[in-house]
């Protein structure tokens, strides 16, 4: 009785010391120390740009492509959460599904936690519950959560 209450206790210890969240410095090296890239948003002075639609903030963007799942717990594992759509593109799905805040700024499409009632890759056909809006150098899609390659889908962390 005694070994079996030793064994519980440590495999609980154990399984709570794997589930541990690591608070990342919310700089450019802290982002690199978890392999992630920092990415800058434009200015509102930036060419192109206004306060509507670009707010310079940064972003720690994972270093693998993903599914929407683990993009969320890649975020939460950093001490960060996924960006929602309205950060990341200040104003975009009203300005016809663009993104100026990130034109320029990323080469691959970043997941973000905000869901989509659209799949806009499927000629506008309802999405299922399980679609969430994805952002690119410029522009706004919606992807199945499930999806991770076609795309080159990473975390986009807040």
């Amino acid at each position: 009785m005694k070994k079996n209450l030793i064994l519980l206790v440590l495999s609980l210890f154990f399984t709570q010391t794997a589930l541990a969240e690591t608070t990342i410095p919310w700089t450019k090296e802290g982002c690199e120390s978890v392999k992630g890239v920092w990415v800058t948003t434009n200015s509102p002075t930036d060419d192109g740009c206004d306060a509507t639609h670009c707010n310079g903030i940064n972003f720690c963007m994972g270093p693998n492509n993903t599914n929407w799942w683990s993009a969320l717990i890649w975020c939460k594992s950093i001490g960060r959460e996924l960006t929602d759509l309205e950060t990341a593109c200040p104003n975009g799905l009203a300005s016809s599904y663009t993104c100026a805040n990130l034109k320029g700024k990323i080469s691959n499409s970043g997941w973000t936690a905000t869901p989509a009632p659209i799949l806009r890759n499927n000629s506008g056909a309802k999405c299922p519950s399980s679609c969430n809006y994805r952002v690119t150098s410029g522009g706004i899609n919606s992807e199945y959560r499930s999806e991770t390659a076609m795309y080159a889908i990473k975390p986009l962390c807040k």
